[in-house]
């Protein structure tokens, strides 16, 4: 495997909040599977340092023809949120995040440079509607669209494109949903770290680890037979399987992180309660390993199995409770 070559380009700001624990252009202690969900008495589950931090890339021809479908995007999300019979509530913090999300996407992929961003797109005006089909449909259109285009290309585009596909679909299914799941917050793009590939999978596999000995304490607490339990073990069965990923390293010629004899888990599961949020802050906690994964991929294959896995872990996350995010594959939800 080889690095893929540096991706150079910029991001530009809608927030000055920041990411909290992203898996990218990260201090060493940032967003660890320790913090809050597993402690390790061995390998620690940290994504890799920064060796040469890297703005977000700067949009190539797909990321700019993305701007009036994100436009698009945002005016039929600026429509349904204007049908909405009550302004607030969870259902109208889902429309708003989705229409934010949007207008925040055309702005970063109309950005010539940091140096001069240039003017906020205007979305065109539509009518207010309660009809949420279109937008759904329209949404899993473009996550499709998204999903091809990363696969194309390497490095930080990569993961812009990918994470942009992944939350279409995760938006498509929230509004789709009778019960509005919780939303992140919109929060500005960090630099990308950029990492041999070979290195990415080796961070990726350790938290692997632990993600399955996590799972392997919850599953214990959670009752046979149980829809709980039921799927928490085909997800204990998905992690196993990507087992695949030490044959890349070993393929590679690189050392295979062993797992720890036992982890300490935090919280520690008691009951069915709190081996669901054990989950929950498993699933959470691997998806900027995720990102960095799929920033660092340098062949398709390994590009489309990182984004599946980015894909599946945010379902995962939100199946257990966690918020709804805008740029999955760089923020770890609260």
């Amino acid at each position: 495997m080889h690095s893929p070559p540096p991706v150079p380009g910029a991001s530009r700001s809608w927030s000055r909040r920041g990411l909290l624990a992203s898996g990218l252009a990260l201090a060493t202690s940032a967003c660890t599977l320790s913090d809050p969900a597993v402690r390790g008495t061995g390998p620690t589950a940290v994504p890799p340092r920064t060796t040469s931090a890297s703005p977000s890339p700067s949009p190539n021809g797909a990321a700019v023809a993305s701007v009036p479908v994100e436009l698009a995007l945002a005016a039929r999300a600026a429509s349904v949120e204007a049908g909405l019979e009550r302004p607030t509530g969870a259902a109208a913090a889902l429309v708003d995040l989705v229409h934010r999300t949007h207008l925040a996407r055309a702005a970063l992929l109309a950005a010539p440079s940091p140096a001069t961003p240039g003017p906020t797109p205007r979305p065109p005006s539509a009518a207010p509607t309660r009809d949420r089909d279109p937008l759904v449909a329209a949404e899993r259109k473009a996550a499709g669209r998204y999903r091809r285009a990363a696969l194309a290309v390497a490095g930080p585009t990569a993961l812009l494109l990918g994470s942009m596909s992944v939350a279409g679909y995760r938006f498509a299914q929230a509004l789709d949903a009778d019960e509005p799941p919780r939303v992140g917050s919109l929060a500005e793009l960090p630099a990308v770290a950029r990492v041999s590939d070979t290195r990415a999978v080796a961070a990726m596999v350790t938290a692997l680890h632990a993600v399955v000995y996590g799972y392997q304490q919850a599953l214990g607490r959670l009752a046979t037979g149980s829809d709980d339990h039921d799927r928490a073990l085909a997800a204990l069965r998905s992690r196993r399987a990507l087992d695949q990923l030490s044959d890349v390293l070993t393929t590679a010629g690189a050392d295979v992180p062993a797992a720890s004899p036992a982890y300490a888990v935090t919280p520690r599961p008691t009951s069915e309660r709190t081996a669901g949020l054990l989950v929950r802050h498993l699933e959470r906690g691997l998806l900027p390993f995720c990102g960095v994964w799929l920033a660092a991929a340098a062949r398709a294959d390994d590009r489309a199995l990182a984004l599946d896995t980015l894909a599946a872990t945010a379902a995962a996350a939100e199946s257990w409770g966690a918020p709804l995010l805008p740029w999955p594959g760089y923020q770890t939800p609260r």
